[in-house]
């Protein structure tokens, strides 16, 4: 586990925490350990509050020590509990035996077999087939085959008209052609007239190539676009809109570690990936905030200069909280399919642990609690 206040990695029988003492919440239920309805008797998930067939809350949502919010799950009143005989009777009622399966299924009244004079005399009633010439048998011509022959055939022959041209129509359609492509591109036809009579007035292939080249550069003129800097106003809009997305991300590496808490050595491989991937996402979120902060352009005199500085470190700060994380999910989704991650515990724990300064904290969340308040942005009068 991971505590939530200093990142730091504790047991899950630690009710407090040995590096910065803060209190922990109830140990994590194991991954292992299976939860039943009181009412039913069907399976929970441990995040289940309330049954999903029968309604009823799940065991221990309604203690002395629960929420409001759980107090209004439902009412208990209202769903009997089931004794241990009536489960083993209904499941008795379910129970068949593979003998009882068979004999059942053997059953000739329980079976749609036909008789065997009916079938006979449906067989009669069918009118009888000739019997074919073994030495003079028929086969049917494949239409498929015909028809490709066919287009082979087609496309030999107008490839063989064209090559050897027996009418000689083909010089005459090439010049009606080129007709066509002049009178459409008018401006490539004014172009080679002008390179022939560069020819013509005793210029070299070098020069005519050279103006070719400098007669193509002047019709497609290229446009640099400077990139936008921004105003003393803009600047301030936008570092404060920077500033607060940084800080919502507080709430949201709250949920990054109470979904690596519960599952980061869970045995389903299919629950960790689901668990991990609110990792993932924050951390592309918070690159891409980086991102951001480094596509400002400012004014060389502009006094948020240093904002922009600050805004980048405490976006550093959290991509480096939120990023041990995501290698620990690296190392925990490395272990092969059918290998218990629990005892590998350590060896995914690894990278929380050189995360910690010499007091036992996460050296990014320092690093941000200690400047992030003090960083927000002020404006300035233009």
């Amino acid at each position: 586990m991971i505590c939530p206040h200093c990142h730091a990695p504790v047991d899950e029988t630690d009710t407090t925490c040995p590096s910065c003492g803060a209190e922990l919440a109830a140990p994590v239920r194991a991954h292992h350990e299976f939860v039943f309805c009181e009412g039913c008797g069907a399976r929970l998930s441990s995040r289940d509050r309330t049954c999903p067939k029968c309604g009823r809350p799940a065991p221990g949502i309604l203690s002395e020590h629960a929420s409001a919010s759980d107090l209004a799950a439902g009412k208990t009143a209202s769903f009997p509990r089931l004794s241990v005989e009536t489960h083993e009777v209904e499941e008795m009622r379910e129970r068949r035996s593979a003998a009882e399966v068979l004999e059942s299924s053997l059953d000739p009244e329980a079976t749609n077999m036909l008789d065997l004079s009916e079938i006979e005399q449906r067989d009669e009633k069918r009118p009888k087939k000739t019997p074919e010439d073994p030495y003079h048998t028929r086969r049917r011509v494949n239409g498929k085959l015909v028809t490709a022959l066919v287009a082979v055939l087609i496309i030999a022959a107008g490839a063989g008209f064209i090559v050897y041209d027996p009418f000689g129509v083909m010089p005459g359609f090439y010049a009606s052609v080129e007709q066509a492509a002049a009178e459409m591109f008018p401006s490539r036809t004014g172009k080679r007239e002008s390179l022939e009579d560069l020819l013509a007035a005793g210029l070299s292939g070098e020069d005519a190539d050279h103006a070719d080249d400098q007669t193509a550069g002047e019709s497609e003129p290229t446009e640099i676009e400077d990139e936008h800097v921004l105003s003393e106003d803009e600047a301030y809009q936008t570092l404060s809109a920077i500033y607060d997305e940084i800080g919502a991300y507080q709430d949201t590496i709250s949920d990054v570690i109470d979904d690596y808490n519960g599952y980061y050595i869970a045995s389903d491989r299919a629950r960790r990936e689901e668990a991990a991937s609110s990792a993932y996402a924050m951390r592309d979120a918070v690159q891409a905030t980086i991102d951001e902060i480094d596509g400002l352009r400012l004014h060389d005199d502009s006094a948020y200069l240093g904002d922009v500085e600050h805004m980048r470190s405490l976006a550093t700060w959290m991509y480096g909280r939120v990023d041990v994380l995501c290698r620990s999910w690296d190392i925990s989704l490395g272990i092969p399919e059918g290998e218990s991650p629990s005892s590998r515990s350590s060896e995914i724990s690894q990278p929380l642990r050189e995360a910690l300064d010499e007091n036992g904290r996460n050296r990014d969340l320092v690093q941000f609690e200690e400047n992030y308040a003090a960083w927000r942005p002020v404006e300035h009068e233009s």
